[in-house]
């Protein structure tokens, strides 16, 4: 291994180092990179495909939508639209005018958005549609029914937000078998820049990466070919080599690197992305700020106002309420079957911690044995997030509860008397936030939840790191959409069992 700098390396050696096997970094030890022969370059044409699922993805929101009119012409009548003889012409232009508002939206960019986003982004764009189609409505002199348009609302919506959940796992398969994924050149040959090689060298990731461009301005030991050329040969690698995305370690060029880096890309047409070295932050959060000749990104501060926390609030009473309601026949059956399968009192309560750093009882039904010694498990209880496979104190109705998290629903009484939230990180026991502060204190900052972002990102199969971390993606980025989208993403993962116990 040798240090590198960009005056090392020969410009026009880019075929040569790459298609000799430059290296990509799977672990955390540098391994040869495997970049694609001449051949499969050819044929490997990630930004193609992407096209061509963009091309799907406006057929299928146009279908959809087209779809949602006609289910409502069915159960209305074509008069409730825009009236006698101007309905056909409505069924003809609605699936256009809607590809068009979603284009307006950013919905055609998908190497770009993020599942959330995407989802906050239909359901501004449905709804901005449906309030234009009232306003074409009254303008026309024609009726338009509350029901009829709540009924296309909620039609368009579920067909849209289906459609491109598909569309989603196609564009998770093709990924990870590399059809979609961009072949890279990592921009920078510092630490952060092989970080970013073991972060995008993994299946799925959506990249390819193919080799280093080293800067003038850092310098580290790397194979000599790992490095396929330096700043000023970066244009003719990227022609050459059938590059589509530069990745720049940001902390390893310097301004004027930047800039050039920017030019080679927006002359080849090429891809960029910039690590900024932030934890996960929703677009929605963030902008760009020019300070002087330099581009800052400008995180906006979440702290709830007062009337999000009420709006919160009224969202947590409205669902809870209503899912009290719903599901109270389901309690008598499982009270029954609890007592009637072992001792013990139906319901299970224990002293949880939420928001602030305040104690409450939380409820559950309950799925284990009363009759057992607490010293016979090898398990430190104060040990975050641990759970116990096979936990031999769990019951057969017990178990079937767990798998359906049917146990969570007395929660829901948790959630009317204040001391949850519908949607937050799941409330930890006051002995294991007491046995590691520094690590837990975060998720005092908002009220704990029923469900939350790492229950629907793999429940008991996600490690305690990870459950951390996503704790603190919810954090940073809470809204009301993300917790409408959390709560529709957990019915998904309750009903396919995904990660329980």
């Amino acid at each position: 291994m040798s240090a590198v700098r960009s005056t090392d390396i020969a410009d026009e050696g880019f075929l040569g180092a790459l298609d000799g096997g430059a290296a990509a970094l799977g672990s955390a030890e540098a391994k040869p990179f495997e970049a694609p022969s001449t051949t499969s370059r050819a044929s490997h044409d990630a930004g193609r495909s992407y096209r061509r699922v963009t091309i799907g993805i406006a057929i299928s929101d146009a279908l959809s939508v087209g779809l949602a009119v006609l289910l409502v012409e069915m159960l209305m009548g074509s008069d409730h639209i825009l009236g006698r003889g101007t309905d056909h012409l409505l069924l003809a232009l609605v699936p256009v005018c809607w590809v068009g508002l979603f284009m307006l939206f950013g919905l055609y960019a998908p190497r770009h958005l993020s599942p959330v986003e995407e989802f906050r982004r239909v359901v501004g764009a449905s709804s901005f549609g449906i309030v234009t189609l009232v306003m074409i409505g009254f303008w026309s002199s024609t009726h338009l029914s509350r029901s009829l348009v709540g009924i296309l609302w909620i039609l368009a919506l579920v067909f849209e937000l289906l459609t491109r959940r598909i569309w989603r796992l196609e564009v998770a398969r093709r990924r990870a078998e590399g059809s979609l994924a961009l072949r890279t050149l990592i921009v920078g040959t510092n630490d952060e820049a092989q970080r970013l090689t073991r972060q995008l060298a993994l299946a799925g990731s959506g990249y390819v990466p193919v080799g280093y461009v080293a800067s003038g301005s850092t310098e580290v030991a790397l194979a000599d070919t790992s490095v396929v050329t330096g700043i000023n040969g970066l244009p003719a690698a990227v022609g050459s080599g059938g590059v589509e995305c530069l990745f720049i370690a940001s902390s390893a060029l310097r301004p004027d690197e930047m800039v050039k880096v920017m030019q080679v890309a927006r002359q080849c047409g090429v891809d960029v992305r910039i690590s900024a070295n932030l934890p996960e932050i929703l677009s929605s959060r963030v902008s760009m700020q020019s300070i002087g000749e330099s581009m800052a990104i400008s995180v906006r501060p979440l702290q709830l106002s007062r009337a999000q926390a009420v709006a919160k609030r009224g969202f947590d009473l409205a669902l809870a309420g209503f899912g009290l309601l719903v599901s109270l026949p389901l309690w008598v059956f499982i009270a029954v079957a609890i007592k009637l399968t072992s001792k013990g009192p139906v319901f299970f309560k224990q002293l949880r911690v939420t928001k602030g750093g305040r104690s409450f009882w939380m409820i559950k039904f309950r799925t284990m044995t009363q009759d057992w010694d607490p010293n016979s498990l090898d398990v430190d209880p104060s040990s975050p997030f641990f759970k116990i496979k096979n936990d031999p104190r769990v019951t057969r109705v017990g178990r079937l509860l767990r798998r359906t998290s049917l146990d969570e629903l007395p929660q829901l009484f948790n959630v009317l008397t204040g001391s949850m939230s519908l949607v937050g990180p799941r409330p930890l026991p006051r002995d294991q936030v007491d046995a590691h502060p520094e690590l837990l204190s975060h998720r005092l900052e908002v009220p704990a939840g029923m469900t939350g972002w790492w229950q629907i990102r793999g429940r008991s199969e996600v490690s305690a790191e990870a459950a951390v971390r996503l704790d603190v993606f919810y954090i940073e980025n809470w809204s009301l959409s993300l917790d409408f989208f959390i709560l529709l993403k957990t019915f998904g993962v309750v009903f396919t069992r995904a990660g329980a116990l």
